[in-house]
């Protein structure tokens, strides 16, 4: 009586494309590519070009607005979330995720050096007369020779107010 297709306990199992053999590269290669298409496709979704976006994340507060691939950023941390962070303004390329190192804000009349944050008397003042500036007209901004305008759309709705309810970003 012969039997085919058994093995016995020595003998090595038949070669399987990786592919099949629990899962493979290539299954785990198409989980990673199917992973990194969500998140982007997560952190993409998250603002429409032209609008004011809030996000919340570990107890810190986030306004942003995208704009020719580039993401206006104004950073909010609180006390629940880092207690010693002071709120910031940053410009940051979206492809890259890279912060632009030096920018300026022109916006109802008035310019702002960027980056910079409110962990002083002057950056405090900076950071929200800014925040009121952006709720009146486009934010023109200037880096590396280009200039793009962020425009005022939903910002009233969306920016907190220095003094009334809801406004939690740190200062000095």
């Amino acid at each position: 009586m012969t039997h085919k297709n058994i093995r016995t306990k020595n003998q090595a199992r038949p070669a399987q494309p990786a592919s099949q053999a629990h899962g493979g590269p290539l299954k785990g290669l198409v989980r990673a590519s199917t992973a990194v298409a969500v998140a982007t496709l997560a952190l993409s979704a998250g603002a429409a070009d032209g609008r004011w976006t809030e996000g919340f994340g570990q107890g810190n507060l986030e306004y942003f607005i995208d704009a020719q691939g580039m993401r206006l950023l104004i950073g909010c941390p609180t006390q629940e979330g880092s207690a010693d962070a002071s709120s910031d303004v940053s410009l940051t390329s979206i492809s890259t995720s890279k912060d632009v190192p030096k920018f300026a804000i022109k916006v109802a009349g008035r310019s702002y050096d960027g980056p910079f944050t409110a962990d002083s008397r002057v950056g405090e003042n900076n950071f929200i007369a800014l925040l009121e500036d952006l709720r009146k007209g486009d934010a023109v901004v200037s880096f590396a020779g280009k200039s793009l305008t962020f425009p005022k759309s939903n910002a009233a709705q969306v920016l907190p107010v220095f003094g009334k309810k809801g406004f939690d970003c740190n200062l000095g």
